[in-house]
């Protein structure tokens, strides 16, 4: 298979690097969600033998919470004013604008998930998991696309770094999903973009694939037909916008991974020398992940002032590890852990230990105001590192995505973690700048990925959360919040 050089990822950092705050046209903003014209829609039962296919979908898409806001001041706390309802989801989206779509494949058809009627809308008749390699073996497979405009029309090319993130948050919120409901899942995130999205009937400059998951239950060998399928498809009643001119950079570096080359091996770590200050860390316990699903959420408000105990800590850190094959660090920031000093460290997980690199002082970083807020009771940081030049430029651009989706992953784990114990947790992109890499001692061409802050949740108002009625209607669609 042909390797891409890298080049169209070089092309696509140096433009996110140079990227300037821009006016936002919010009535350029497509739907938040597809449907499909002239199909059959099927409500997903809520029990029997396939039960679990609406569940899951469910527990990674669907709408699965209210939340009612009131306003805040400058420091997160509650003022007089208005309140507001937002409709959520189970994982979080880079300004709650959720690009990611999901389509089924099953012994019945090629389906979409429609999310607001919790439905499969049917896009082709007829069993089409032979035509994904992927899937030929399982009893179902979801394949995750991004709809490029629909986060990309507020933040341009950068837009897919959050959305391959996104798709790794989605992975690991599976994998914990399936585990939970005795399923046998796989993550497939190196295939044929373009016969995936031909079998999808995708047009590639507006909506790629990036994932497929493939599942199967204890009983499996879901019946397969020998008719052929249908090759009629479905057209969505919006389709999404193609963003070759609008977006190229984005365009070029997601066509440039649709044909994967050899799956890149973990990038080997440093360990700690005998002159590196480091500290150990408790034993950690295992975390149920699974626990944490329900409980998370990402707090408008800030974070309440509390230390953080280095149990806890060890716990995340050990949790967000995703698989064996790993191609970035986790660094650490750390304002108020109980028995470790505030400070930068890496994360030495085959030793338990933190790395002293220096300071934890990130103000003077181009941060936004609301990440200002919370670093004012933020307990600590978590930040993946890695060098995705050096990936590419031996394995091809497909290895930026395949890293991006790790990326999520990592940060998801360690979010559902925290939840689990009772902590909370918010992703704030613009935490990944000069400053914070400097900070941790980083040169070029190693960067930080992502930037999680962890700490307590207020433990009242101004968000009240809680599941939502069944009759939630396409009216509160386009209110959902990350």
């Amino acid at each position: 298979m042909t390797v891409t050089d890298g080049h169209a990822t070089r092309r696509f950092l140096a433009a996110i690097d140079q990227r300037r705050a821009e006016p936002i046209d919010w009535a350029a903003a497509p739907p938040r969600y597809k449907r499909y014209r002239d199909t059959t829609r099927t409500v997903l039962p809520p029990t029997g033998q396939d039960a679990w296919k609406g569940d899951l979908l469910r527990g990674l898409l669907g709408l699965t919470r209210v939340s009612w806001n009131h306003p805040t001041d400058g420091v997160g706390q509650a003022i007089p004013g208005p309140r507001s309802v937002r409709i959520g989801r189970p994982v979080a989206s880079g300004g709650a604008l959720y690009p990611i779509e999901a389509y089924l494949l099953d012994e019945t058809a090629l389906h979409h998930y429609d999310i607001v009627h919790h439905a499969l809308e049917t896009v082709r008749d007829g069993d089409h998991r032979n035509a994904l390699p992927q899937a030929a073996t399982a009893d179902a497979a979801i394949v995750l696309t991004s709809v490029f405009w629909r986060n990309g029309f507020k933040y341009r090319d950068f837009a897919y770094r959050l959305a391959c993130q996104e798709t790794g948050a989605l992975c690991a919120q599976a994998l914990v999903l399936a585990e939970s409901m005795n399923l046998d899942a796989s993550i497939h995130l190196a295939f044929d973009g373009e016969h995936t999205e031909t079998l999808l009937g995708l047009d590639p400059t507006a909506e790629g694939a990036l994932a497929v998951l493939t599942f199967n239950t204890p009983r499996s060998g879901a019946p397969r037909s020998d008719a052929p399928p249908s090759q009629a498809a479905a057209q969505p009643v919006d389709p999404p916008r193609p963003v070759t001119r609008l977006l190229p950079h984005l365009a070029e570096l997601h066509a440039a991974t649709r044909t994967p080359g050899p799956l890149p091996p973990s990038t080997p770590r440093p360990a700690a020398s005998p002159s590196e200050p480091a500290i150990s860390l408790p034993l950690a316990e295992d975390v149920d992940l699974a626990r944490g699903i329900p409980h998370r959420a990402s707090p408008i408000n800030g974070f309440r002032r509390r230390p953080l105990t280095a149990a806890d800590l060890a716990r995340i850190l050990a949790a967000a590890r995703p698989g064996d094959r790993v191609t970035t660090d986790l660094y650490v920031l750390i304002w108020n852990v109980t028995d470790i000093p505030s400070g930068a460290y890496r994360y030495d997980h085959t030793r338990r230990t933190l790395i002293h690199h220096g300071s934890a002082d990130i103000t003077a970083g181009p941060l936004i105001v609301n990440t200002r807020n919370a670093l004012r009771g933020a307990a600590a940081a978590l930040i993946p590192v890695g060098a995705p030049l050096i990936e590419t430029a031996t394995y091809g651009d497909l290895a930026y995505r395949l890293q991006q989706a790790e990326t999520g992953m990592v940060v998801h784990r360690a979010t559902l973690a925290a939840a689990a114990l009772g902590l909370t947790s918010r992703i704030h992109s613009d935490g990944t700048n000069p400053v914070t890499d400097a900070v941790l001692g980083l040169a070029a061409p190693h960067r930080s990925l992502s930037f999680l802050l962890i700490g307590h949740p207020h433990p009242s108002g101004p968000t009240l959360t809680r599941p939502p009625d069944r009759n939630v209607t396409t009216r509160h669609a386009h209110e959902i919040e990350e």
